[in-house]
């Protein structure tokens, strides 16, 4: 797995939830579920077939009509049913990483860690701890929105093959 400096801050965010680890991340290799469960994300344009593989990519629009900007979020890096990390290149603001963890818990269902934090210019300029900070509340909504659709799914509504 990847080792990146911010998730391991006490301002990642951490849910645990009843779903498996397994449900959660049916969500999340489901591209077409992307504009559900982030926050701000208000329509999906196009999912690439091999989603979440490294280098695919999900097509989106961030904002409220008619203020709506497109956006393209590229894995980085993807350990299935574990670790997704995801390159978000929305404009004007520039890039950020968000990085998305799964973890088993005692007595059934999964903990969700997930921070998000600028990269390059210009809000990559902002210091780190702030932009964790800033992004804490939206991830945290977020995550919330993950757990509660993958508590929901039913084993049938599940991909009969793992989307790996």
């Amino acid at each position: 797995m990847a080792e990146h400096l911010e998730i391991e801050s006490s301002l990642t965010v951490k849910r645990d939830t009843e779903a498996s680890r397994e449900q959660v991340w049916a969500v999340i290799a489901d591209g077409w579920t992307y504009s559900q469960w982030v926050v701000g994300n208000s329509r999906m344009r196009a999912v690439d077939p091999n989603w979440p593989q490294v280098g695919s990519s999900i097509r989106h629009s961030v904002g409220v009509w008619p203020l709506l900007l497109d956006d393209l979020t590229v894995v980085q890096e993807c350990v299935p049913k574990r670790e997704l990390v995801l390159l978000a290149k929305g404009r004007p603001l520039g890039k950020a990483r968000i990085t998305i963890r799964l973890f088993d818990v005692d007595g059934g269902g999964c903990r969700i860690e997930m921070s998000e934090v600028p990269v390059g210019a210009p809000m990559g300029w902002v210091p780190q701890r702030v932009a964790l900070a800033a992004a804490f509340p939206r991830n945290r909504e977020c995550t919330w929105r993950l757990a509660a659709i993958a508590e929901r799914r039913t084993p049938a509504e599940m991909p009969s093959h793992d989307s790996e």
